[in-house]
């Protein structure tokens, strides 16, 4: 399986993510789903940001010319968003995921009914 492979058959068929990125640490991209035109530069700004967030906290991270607001993130994980835009980027050996979701009212009513069911 290729990395566009990866990225159109299991990240973007999952319907979890609206968008998807696989890059490596020095920030070429090797795949990415249609209309994603995420930046080599972008990229290797959210690598060097898993070594050190603070180049992350100050003034966010941008991907596709948009920026975001960084909210959390761990030597492998950073997370961010932009208003009903969520941002996850994971971090494994050789390579960084980048995905985006748009949390549409639907997708948080469906996430209210697995809590509420869960209780019961």
């Amino acid at each position: 399986m290729s990395w566009q492979d990866y990225v159109d058959k299991q990240l973007m068929a999952s319907r979890c993510v609206t968008k998807a990125a696989i890059a490596g640490h020095d920030g070429n991209v090797w795949a990415k789903s249609e209309g994603f035109e995420i930046l080599k530069e972008e990229v290797a700004k959210i690598v060097a940001g898993f070594d050190n967030e603070s180049l992350l906290t100050s003034g966010g991270l941008t991907i596709a010319g948009t920026r975001y607001i960084y909210l959390s993130g761990t030597d492998r994980i950073i997370r961010a968003k932009l208003g009903k835009v969520g941002v996850h980027c994971m971090k494994t050996q050789q390579a960084v995921v980048i995905s985006l979701r748009i949390f549409n009212d639907l997708w948080l009513l469906e996430i209210k009914a697995r809590r509420d069911l869960r209780v019961l």
